[in-house]
């Protein structure tokens, strides 16, 4: 019998399915076959024969030794170990192939660290204004980490999930690096950022939210910071003690007060979020923030803050954001 591939293979046969009653069937006789099932089940002989073709796919049934079309029921443990057997050693190698690739890179590093040694000291700010290159550096300054990282992730991230990608495998190729990620309120409602946040606190890491306003920044051992560039592609690395002190402050400034998140999303504290980012939003539209600023700060698309402005417009009666701003100035709904 030829091997499957694991999504290739047939659902496992629920209660209710013609294959499930087939399977019971076969477990109270002696065999079964497809006309014997179309008649105790009031099914068509092919419809019979599709589910048993399903059943020994997933060698929950067997031919009977000797026979071409009658099978009986197999213990669904003996089944399932026959049936993964061959994809379990298929990942067992290929994670061993995974394990020798890592160790081979790995042990390039002191050849890189010698090259890079020699190399004239960049200075306290390097720009690097290739997204691919920066990508690159950010990843050798996270293999490098000793102790700590320290990141806010805004909305617009220069280095798209490639800093995401990095903080993940070097947590997971080091158990006491300690990771602190700071996350706008909305990545809250983000299915992809809840999974990753998961991921992380599993492995001892961090994760908080704000709606105060989250600017990308990433510090390494408190040491090097990396930021965007005003561009908006490629970071600057920045080394001068003073400078990357300043951004460690500003980032403990906001992680304190911050809320604490888990990556599991509960439907009330979805509300709460969901009521703080419009309060946030109001807090800035009574001050006259520009809606991309908006955006920008709260770590939500253009869009969804155009949109969360209309429906406060709306229930507001009001036709402009300044005369949206003045009445909920007037009604104290707005902070200064």
């Amino acid at each position: 019998m030829s091997r499957m591939d694991i999504g290739e293979l047939p659902e496992v046969p629920q209660s209710g399915t013609v294959a499930n009653q087939i399977y019971e069937l076969a477990l109270r006789n002696e065999y079964v076959d497809a006309p014997r099932c179309a008649a105790a089940l009031g099914i068509t002989e092919d419809e019979a024969a599709a589910a048993i073709r399903d059943l020994v796919g997933l060698r929950l049934l067997h031919v009977v030794h000797g026979c071409t079309h009658a099978y009986v029921a197999v213990n669904p443990m003996t089944a399932s170990l026959q049936l993964l057997a061959v994809h379990d050693e298929e990942l067992r190698s290929r994670q061993h192939r995974l394990e020798q690739l890592r160790q081979r890179m790995h042990s390039l590093m002191p050849l890189y660290q010698a090259q890079l040694a020699g190399k004239p000291d960049p200075g306290p700010v390097q720009r690097i204004e290739d997204t691919e290159v920066a990508r690159g550096v950010v990843a050798g300054l996270l293999a490098d980490a000793r102790s700590e990282v320290l990141w806010a992730r805004s909305y617009e991230d220069p280095l798209g999930n490639a800093a995401l990608i990095g903080v993940d495998a070097r947590m997971q190729a080091d158990a006491d690096l300690r990771v602190r990620l700071l996350l706008p309120q909305s990545a809250r409602f983000d299915p992809a950022l809840r999974e990753y946040v998961g991921r992380l606190v599993a492995r001892a890491g961090e994760a908080r939210t704000t709606t105060a306003g989250v600017a990308w920044v990433m510090i390494v051992d408190g040491s090097t910071g990396v930021v965007p560039l005003e561009e908006g592609t490629g970071v600057a690395v920045l080394r001068d003690p003073a400078v990357v002190a300043g951004f460690h402050r500003g980032f403990e400034g906001l992680w304190f007060p911050a809320e604490a998140f888990d990556g599991h999303y509960d439907p009330e504290a979805g509300r709460v979020a969901s009521a703080e980012v419009d309060a946030a939003i109001v807090r800035m539209l009574v001050n006259g923030v520009e809606d991309k600023v908006i955006a920008r700060t709260l770590g939500i698309s253009a869009r969804t803050c155009q949109r969360r402005i209309s429906d406060l417009m709306e229930s507001l009666d009001a036709r402009t954001r300044f005369q949206a701003g003045y009445l909920l100035r007037t009604r104290g709904r707005g902070g200064s």
